[in-house]
């Protein structure tokens, strides 16, 4: 008979080797249970639980558990720390509660430590007393509840008594060093990783591709010993990475197989067995220490933070939470360019930026190509909307061309705008500003990040440019009868406007223009014809509605219409630029074969796509540039009821450009 120590435990058989976390009682009538037994069906139970926890759930603070610092009511220098009831898993998986509020004095810890520990004190603060000091917790268990054990031999009283009861509990201690998490810092990483990825129909190469998000994902296991020290910090742009939605579902099924097969096994605990030397503490809370005495006897001040505290979410809440938001972010246009009148004195551009709330800096002159392939250099002037602001960040500029330069009426520009040339408000590149933001431009060059814009020139018929430029285009453009111009099927790389604007007359007091639909803007003939337009238009300055009167259908043409606004406050209301929005739902079109369909599902069956589609919000915004009566220099503002038309040489239109999927 084996005999144990009579301090050990009682004086029974035991052969616990067979004991195994994967092993459970097979019952069977007639069987002799023993202590074997017993403890293999709670281990395997247990074992079982905390595996499912750290598999599956994490760990953290699930319920309560907060910490709190507040001033000892008996004494100038020292503070009361205390942790509230709660509940929570350590990093072994094992729940632990707390069934009552838990309190510490400080000055006590802090002589405890120093008097085990000589100078410690001085070694985690620096030379004004300043210093960090955390709050852990984890489970703990302790025998409880004696009863006497009959039949001992050779035995004392208090050696015939043995806990019949194993008591759950908890551990909770100040430390100077948080507990490394590094499971619970990965699990941020990645989802901060996997946040920084749009979804979008064509990526535009100028964000790493997949194979670079795969290795991102495999690169969190390297930096996870690091700490979350990087975890707070905003030097991760919102978007970083941009993939194809026709590969979304696989790609997303390939990080996660990454995930789980090859970056979670290489980090601690181990999720299957953890070692016991590895530290089940999960971190509550930091105390942040000001003015530490060197005697630690007095503490000026001392309050808590909880910075990278885990948590476990219940899984009720889990379910009622939105799923996260893939937006599909459609090009949006950078600039407008709007060439000046054919009665201005001189040839000009203006560029007009379309960065919600952000002006933007020009930092030297752009470069205009004409459709020849002459370039040259514009000088750029902001251009503020109302006396007195600053021109220095304007979200219109002027660009003049060098002398001699001067277009033909019809001529095709186009302006490139650089990233390091544009500044957008606080000084950001126009491709920092792309990815901070996640926005992604139409035209964007193929290299460098560079937006171009383009515009047809209101011109006179006189001097194309330099005698060499003119002469360089009649060579590489010569003249087209207009019967050989055969219109061309939609490509990838084909604008496809929704409307072109047209100004019909302008007053202080009035705006009419006219709007010509482009619901089928390819091939040679069209059946779709503007059934029910909706319209609203804003003044693009102050973002007030302007109310649209109509719109009345012309009657040669069943895709022109009219409408008529209210021109923008103010004292002088032109140049005015207005933004339209044409709601998508309750547009209608109609059709020959067709009948009638809802712009929207228009839009949605492939059919077309245009410029300032906006699928979140199902409209079309278009932006148009009302030029003052009688040109860039009126008149004083006409009297109340007075009617001035515009008096332009050409009518000034507008159209979007898109590009058809």
């Amino acid at each position: 008979m084996t005999t144990t120590e009579p301090t050990t435990g009682p004086c029974v058989s035991l052969s616990m080797g067979t004991l195994s976390p994967d092993l459970r009682v097979n019952y069977s009538y007639g069987m002799v249970l023993g202590l074997d037994e017993f403890v293999q069906e709670q281990l395997y139970q247990q074992e079982k639980t905390y595996r499912h926890r750290r598999l599956l759930h994490g760990y953290g603070t699930s319920y309560g558990l907060q910490v709190s610092v507040d001033p000892a009511p008996d004494s100038g220098g020292d503070y009361v720390i205390a942790v509230s009831r709660g509940s929570g898993i350590d990093q072994w998986g094992r729940e632990f509660t707390v069934p009552e509020s838990q309190c510490l004095r400080l000055q006590d810890w802090l002589t405890a430590q120093e008097q085990a520990y000589p100078g410690i004190v001085g070694e985690h603060s620096d030379g004004s007393g300043a210093g960090t000091i955390y709050v852990v917790a984890s489970y703990a268990e302790c025998l409880d509840g004696l009863v006497p054990l009959p039949g001992r031999p050779c035995g004392t009283g208090e050696q015939t008594q043995v806990a019949s009861r194993i008591r759950d509990s908890w551990t909770i201690e100040l430390r100077w060093d948080p507990p490394e998490m590094p499971r619970w810092d990965s699990d941020r990483r990645l989802g901060r990783l996997l946040a920084s990825v749009a979804v979008v129909e064509q990526p535009q190469g100028t964000f790493p591709d997949e194979n670079a998000l795969f290795a991102a994902v495999r690169g969190l296991a390297d930096i996870a010993p690091n700490g979350p020290g990087d975890m707070d910090e905003f030097g991760t742009p919102l978007v970083a990475y941009e993939i194809a939605r026709w590969r979304a579902a696989r790609i997303w099924d390939e990080i996660f197989a990454i995930w789980v097969s090859e970056v979670r096994p290489r980090l601690e605990p181990d999720l299957i067995t953890p070692s016991r030397s590895s530290d089940p503490a999960i971190l509550l809370g930091a105390l942040q220490m000001y003015g530490l005495s060197a005697d630690v006897n007095t503490i000026y001040d001392m309050h808590a933070e909880d910075p990278g505290r885990p948590s476990v979410l219940n899984t009720q809440l889990i379910q009622e939470l939105p799923p996260p938001e893939r937006i599909d972010r459609e090009p949006v246009e950078l600039v407008t360019l709007v060439p000046s009148p054919p009665t201005a004195g001189a040839f000009t551009i203006d560029a007009w930026f379309h960065l919600v709330d952000y002006a933007v800096t020009l930092t030297g002159p752009i470069q205009v190509t004409t459709e020849a392939g002459a370039t040259f250099a514009f000088t750029a002037t902001g251009k503020p909307f109302a006396q007195g602001e600053s021109s220095t960040y304007a979200n219109v500029w002027t660009l003049t061309p060098p002398t001699g330069f001067k277009p033909t009426a019809g001529q095709q520009l186009s302006a490139r705008f650089a990233s390091d040339a544009v500044v957008v408000g606080g000084g950001w590149t126009l491709n920092q500003w792309r990815d901070q933001r996640g926005v992604r431009f139409l035209n964007t060059a193929a290299s460098g990040g560079a937006v171009l814009a383009y515009t047809t020139a209101n011109g006179t018929t006189s001097t194309l440019l330099s005698d060499d430029a003119q002469n360089e285009q009649t060579a590489q453009d010569p003249p087209t009868a207009a019967a050989e111009v055969a219109p061309s099927a939609a490509t990838n790389a084909t604008p496809t406007p929704f409307v072109t604007i047209t100004d019909t007359g302008a007053t202080a007091e009035q705006l009419d223009f006219e709007l010509w639909f482009h619901p089928e803007p390819w091939g040679t003939r069209h059946d779709m014809v503007v059934q029910t337009p909706q319209v609203r238009a804003y003044d693009e300055t102050t973002g007030d509605p302007l109310t649209v009167t109509g719109p009345t259908q012309d009657p040669r043409h069943g895709n022109v219409w009219h409408v008529t606004t209210n021109a923008p406050a103010g004292k002088s209301p032109f140049p005015a630029y207005v933004r339209f929005v044409f709601p998508a739902e309750d547009f209608t079109l109609t059709g020959a074969a067709s009948g009638s369909t809802a712009l929207a599902s228009w839009i949605d069956s492939g059919a077309v796509e245009f410029t300032g589609w906006d699928r979140g919000a199902a409209s079309i915004v278009v932006f148009h540039r009302v030029s003052a009566p009688g040109g860039e220099n009126p008149d004083p503002a006409p009297a109340v009821g007075r009617t001035t038309r515009a008096r332009t040489a050409t009518p000034k239109t507008t159209s979007g450009r898109g590009q058809k999927r």
